[in-house]
């Protein structure tokens, strides 16, 4: 079998000195015992441990919370979806070295290519030292992992509304709503200003790249000066 070196280099943007060891990367256990070569087991041991230590690093050096929240996260990091996801979008699966019983159920084994993952980030760690291990891991799972906190972080900041909403219910201070005052800035990077609203009279104004999150922000502000307010007017009634 003809096992593409070039190929598998130009995905994963880092060239093997040791071209032997990129290929043990991807050497099933079946294929080896079949072959007589040396399977990746202990490389994905061996990388697993690796990419436990960067994404412990990156959250050490990117993320606030206490030791239970970040162990969640990183769990979160490193578990086999994203490592799967991972060997997916790089298109690694078809460069695996499979016995031949072992082709016939590959297809329904996620573990097998997730583990690729792990060998690979080994591999990569041995030949070239832990800058580069730590390269490839923040290029593909730490990145996507980014991507994902970002939009959960603005879906959270979107909770801003509800709570908004929720605050002038139990009060029994009117209704809400919200206007465009203005829209600035290029198509593909636009910029919304809109007012938060009650009962008709601005309350409070908010920026977004979207008008969604432009009303959660103003109703954020909203209901921080309606508290503020609140605990103002109780004092005054104190006197």
């Amino acid at each position: 079998m003809i096992f593409d070196i070039d190929g598998i280099e130009s995905r994963i943007g880092y060239s093997f000195k040791d071209k032997m060891l990129l290929r043990k990367c991807f050497t099933h256990s079946s294929y080896a015992h079949e072959h007589g070569e040396e399977d990746n087991e202990l490389l994905e041991f061996f990388g697993d441990a690796i990419i436990e230590f960067i994404a412990t690093e990156y959250l050490y050096n990117n993320s606030a919370g206490d030791e239970g929240k970040l162990t969640v996260k990183r769990a979160g990091m490193v578990s086999r979806e994203p490592l799967l996801q991972a060997v997916n979008e790089l298109g690694l699966t078809s460069f695996m070295l499979l016995g031949n019983g072992q082709q016939r159920s590959a297809h329904s084994d996620e573990k097998l290519f997730s583990s690729v993952y792990e060998a690979l980030v080994a591999g990569i760690y041995i030949d070239g030292g832990l800058s580069a291990a730590k390269k490839f891991v923040k290029d593909t799972i730490i990145k996507d992992f980014t991507v994902i906190e970002r939009a959960a972080r603005k879906e959270m900041k979107c909770d801003s509304k509800n709570e908004f909403q929720e605050y002038v219910q139990k009060k029994k201070l009117g209704s809400v709503s919200y206007e465009t005052l203005a829209k600035t800035g290029p198509d593909h990077k636009p910029e919304f200003r809109v007012a938060a609203l009650l009962n008709g009279a601005v309350v409070a104004e908010g920026k977004g790249s979207t008008r969604r999150l432009a009303e959660a922000d103003a109703a954020k502000t909203a209901v921080l000066r309606l508290i503020k307010d609140g605990k103002r007017n109780k004092t005054a009634g104190k006197k």
